[in-house]
């Protein structure tokens, strides 16, 4: 595809039916469904002048009822122009579905627009990376899953779909975070193969312990792939895993926002939804407001780096005798958020990494102890 306009991707997707948005107790005239632009047979908003977008995936009748859901929740003051262009549609093949995937996802990426994907499946993250990977710019994954579908034999490209992703070298994926993760669900092994390979793994019990340090996970990543099974049933019943424990719906909303702030984030998928029969109408209410609270944040987006040249933060050098390592910090004066160098160890490559971090990153930097952040990605480029 050479489309220089956005407005050309209309024919991949089914408009928006005419819908009546759920119950609200605030009131479907003050509901968000009247600041979304909706892709109606007769009327196509304009998708350049927008910059974030809702799309469902194919026949996903589950699309719809998140949207009764979200089209009846509050405003959001100061909103910006945001489209929801309906369900992508079907092709004749499987191939050919592929294929319109993978070309909408590139034209979307390539307008460095945000995109919030509603269903698929765990597969579709796959496609995520590789489309987006004809970009030729380093891609990082953010997934919020129970379970590690990873299997041991880094050799076994075909074990998993997370295999396939982690270990294809024709991606551009450069780092990988899963969050939230329940051991009991989990393989050691599995574990173990996250460390060789330096990516990081946080388990709910250790997220739970505050919540805050989980933010610059999403201030790293480009893609968000957001598991409901990663809830507990009371909360989403019907949830794939029809587990007692998972994250709380308040927990899952308050990471949907920090993933919303991140200026780096550009694709938030919400996948793994229950069967159509087991959708119970809580989960599709959770799923709106999920959704929300990423629109939200995404509207508090304060433009920090990559979009700022971080060398005006605030520096501040840490030095680790014992290490033999000098380590650079810095801090936003606009947002007071923090972020550490990783310099490239070959003197031949003049460039860093920036990494996202927390203000105990620092503080552990001055007590004498190497930030896990700052380590494990200095051993991925060595």
């Amino acid at each position: 595809m050479t489309n220089e306009s956005l407005n050309d991707l209309f024919h991949y997707f089914e408009p928006v039916e005419i819908m009546h948005p759920a119950i609200s107790p605030i009131g479907i005239e003050s509901g968000i469904g009247l600041q979304i632009s909706v892709h109606r047979d007769i009327d196509k908003p304009d998708l350049d002048q927008a910059s974030v977008f809702i799309i469902g995936t194919a026949n996903n009748k589950k699309s719809d009822e998140i949207r009764k859901h979200l089209f009846s929740l509050g405003k959001i003051e100061g909103l910006k122009q945001i489209v929801d262009l309906g369900n992508f549609r079907k092709g004749k093949s499987k191939a050919d579905t592929r294929k319109g995937w993978e070309d909408v996802l590139f034209e979307f990426g390539k307008k460095q627009k945000i995109l919030i994907i509603l269903g698929g499946h765990a597969e579709d993250i796959g496609l995520i990376i590789s489309s987006l990977s004809r970009l030729e710019h380093p891609l990082n994954l953010g997934l919020i899953s129970p379970d590690l579908h990873l299997i041991s034999d880094p050799d076994n490209m075909q074990g998993t779909y997370l295999n396939r992703v982690l270990l294809n070298p024709d991606s551009q994926l450069f780092d990988f975070t899963q969050l939230a993760y329940q051991s009991y669900f989990s393989d050691p092994e599995s574990l173990e193969l996250f460390e060789k390979l330096y990516f990081s793994h946080v388990r709910l019990g250790e997220l739970r312990m505050d919540i805050r340090e989980m933010e610059p996970h999403f201030r790293n990543s480009d893609v968000l792939a957001f598991s409901m099974a990663s809830i507990r049933h009371s909360d989403a019943p019907g949830s794939r895993l029809k587990s007692a424990n998972g994250l709380y719906a308040e927990e899952a909303c308050q990471l949907a926002r920090y993933a919303g702030l991140s200026d780096k984030l550009s694709v938030f998928n919400l996948f793994d939804m229950p069967d159509e029969k087991e959708f119970h109408p809580v989960t599709a209410n959770l799923s709106a407001q999920i959704i929300w609270h990423f629109i939200q944040g995404v509207n508090q987006r304060k433009l920090d780096y990559p979009f700022s040249s971080i060398k005006s933060y605030n520096k501040y050098i840490v030095n680790i005798p014992q290490a033999e390592h000098e380590i650079n910090f810095y801090k936003s004066p606009k947002t007071n958020r923090w972020w550490l160098e990783v310099a490239y160890p070959d003197a031949k490559y003049p460039r860093s990494l920036y990494i996202a971090c927390t203000y105990n990153d620092y503080q552990m930097a001055c007590n004498g102890e190497i930030p896990d952040r700052w380590l494990k990605n200095y051993q991925r480029i060595c």
